[in-house]
């Protein structure tokens, strides 16, 4: 497993990041295949390597992840028990599956990397959210 500069962990401790791979499985999905749907269990969240995921809640087209390191499935770093949308790849897409307690355990100890990575949670979402209003004002 490997982490480009634009992912979300870029700034964290390089000894911090050299630990996520015992907690992440990299995924191969095809086309259409789903990642996870409205209402199931939220104990991960994914990163995108490669592809797009379409972000749906319902018949609604909530947000399309389609640059390598972004991060969706964030209901797990919020610790929303379930996830508030559903995930499908729309293309054939090369995500990272990390499991949320156990990273969220580690920034516990780590409240560096913690700030760093909420800030660029927090951009994320945020760039997301302008997204959203520019497809629902047009």
């Amino acid at each position: 497993m490997s982490f480009t500069q634009g992912d979300l962990f870029w700034g964290m401790d390089i000894n911090f990041v050299r630990t996520l791979p015992d907690l992440a499985v990299n995924i191969s999905c095809q086309e259409g295949e789903k990642v996870f749907e409205t209402g199931d269990l939220a104990d991960h969240f994914y990163v995108l390597l490669k592809g797009n995921v379409r972000m749906e809640r319902g018949k609604d087209k909530l947000y399309i992840a389609k640059q390598a390191g972004e991060i969706f499935g964030w209901s797990a770093l919020i610790k929303r028990r379930e996830f508030a949308a559903s995930a499908t790849c729309g293309a054939a897409s090369e995500l990272l599956k990390i499991a949320s307690e156990p990273f969220l355990e580690a920034l516990e100890k780590s409240p560096e990397n913690k700030a760093i990575l909420f800030e660029h949670l927090a951009r994320k979402l945020g760039n997301q959210l302008l997204e959203v209003y520019i497809s629902i004002s047009c």
